[in-house]
């Protein structure tokens, strides 16, 4: 990993997932103009859940390789650590859109849902590929 930010675990899987959220992102887009229009509270809803999500997946990427060297007992707590931290960003974006109204709360909370649905999606269809 010399000279590296992330490992070449974490860029395979971002380069996975970020095409397929800014996909959704898309989709979710359209789907919201015949009420919102052309309105910014979407676009900036999505995008800043988006971002929210992949920094979500690049700590929880690099502390589950942190955690692997660690001894049983200093993974647990590293890896709670982890999640807390994560929870806390979540709960600053939302925290964000509940402030600013021009930034969607759903919109933005919906991206947090697309690791799982990627995921589950390439699943299914390299199952119904077999």
């Amino acid at each position: 990993m010399s000279g590296r930010i992330f490992s070449e675990m974490i860029v395979r899987e971002l380069k996975f997932l970020l095409p397929r959220a800014l996909i959704l992102d898309v989709i979710i887009y359209i789907i919201t103009l015949p009420v919102y229009k052309f309105g910014l509270e979407i676009p900036l809803g999505l995008l800043s859940g988006t971002a929210v999500m992949a920094l979500n997946f690049i700590i929880l990427g690099k502390s589950s390789e942190y955690a692997v060297e660690k001894t049983v007992g200093m993974a647990k707590g590293f890896m709670f650590g982890s999640y807390i931290l994560r929870l806390f960003i979540v709960g600053l974006l939302f925290y964000a859109c509940v402030k600013l109204p021009q930034i969607d709360l759903i919109a933005a909370a919906l991206p947090q849902l697309y690791p799982k649905i990627a995921y589950t999606l390439d699943a299914v269809i390299k199952k119904k590929g077999r």
